[in-house]
């Protein structure tokens, strides 16, 4: 690397940018920039680090082997940045345009997310929100890196991060409306024990999940369970669950969305299932920021089941 005096925290923005488009004319439009300026940015970065950092694939510009080695440093060292200067600025939530990252499954962006964007339309019309999906052995490296700003969800992290529990859910039973009926199940009903295990089952394993949260309720009579179907996303029943005769176990605030139309039905198990906690997690550097401390607030007070 040559003299640091050539490098500064624009090149770096442009670094991140790069990074995470791979393309030069999406870095300059996510920048403000122009395609030119970016192209002349990376010129003077490949001279500072001595390598061409990115290549032009049929793909887009691949990083090599010094970019990703630089990467992660660089992202954290920039969003350290951000969030320190954020902490000594007012937060004014009506004119703030920022951009806020939340890693979450589906079942979040029915819940938390979808609730959260009605109130910013509201009170902060210029806020932003991006939702990232990522097995929980990757949480703490994306809010660590600041690729995410929180994380909402089952999921326990280190104690280099905060992790506080904003809300609780039990598990309840999905299914066709049409074939609910036929059994004499009802919304809101409870399902009867044995027709329960009767159905055919959906279940759904998001990213990185090892087993279904009902199976340890049924003890030995989880074996009775067919498995038909496994999926990793819950917002998809909607589609998959009408003219089927069979079930899928979801977090009750998920059921608002998926019966909407009237094609499924919701009921309670016959059986008691562990409560399902619901954490918030962020990094602890971003403690002061007040748009950090903004949202967080907002996130605590929504009521998942409503």
């Amino acid at each position: 690397m040559r003299n640091m005096n050539m490098l500064d925290l624009n090149l770096l923005r442009v670094f991140e940018a790069l990074m995470r488009e791979q393309n030069v004319s999406l870095a300059a439009e996510r920048l403000n920039l122009t395609q030119p300026a970016v192209s002349n940015a990376l010129n003077r970065l490949r001279a500072v680090f001595e390598d061409q950092l990115f290549v032009r694939t049929r793909n887009g510009m691949e990083p090599t082997p010094v970019a990703l080695a630089l990467y992660d440093p660089i992202e954290h060292g920039l969003a350290s940045i951000r969030s320190a200067l954020s902490e000594g600025l007012v937060f004014d939530p009506a004119i703030s345009q920022r951009n806020f990252t939340i890693i979450t499954t589906d079942v979040g962006e029915l819940t938390y997310v979808a609730q959260l964007l009605r109130l910013l339309r509201q009170e902060a019309p210029h806020i932003d929100l991006e939702v990232m999906e990522a097995s929980r052995e990757e949480y703490e490296k994306l809010l660590d890196s600041g690729k995410a700003d929180f994380a909402l969800g089952r999921f326990k992290i280190s104690d280099s991060f905060r992790c506080e529990l904003i809300g609780s859910c039990i598990y309840v039973a999905v299914m066709c409306s049409t074939y609910a009926r036929k059994h004499g199940i009802k919304q809101g009903s409870t399902i009867p024990y044995d027709t329960f295990l009767d159905f055919a089952h959906v279940d759904v394993m998001p990213r990185g999940a090892t087993a279904n949260p009902i199976a340890p309720a049924l003890g030995r009579d989880a074996a009775r369970r067919r498995i038909a179907l496994t999926i990793p996303h819950t917002s998809v029943l909607s589609g998959l669950l009408p003219d089927t005769e069979l079930v899928a176990t979801v977090p009750q605030p998920a059921v608002t969305s998926l019966c909407r139309s009237g094609a499924l039905t919701w009921a309670y198990l016959s059986f008691e299932t562990e409560i399902t906690q619901l954490f918030m997690g962020w990094h602890k550097r971003q403690d002061g920021d007040k748009g950090h401390i903004w949202v967080r607030d907002k996130l605590r007070a929504i009521n998942v089941n409503g």
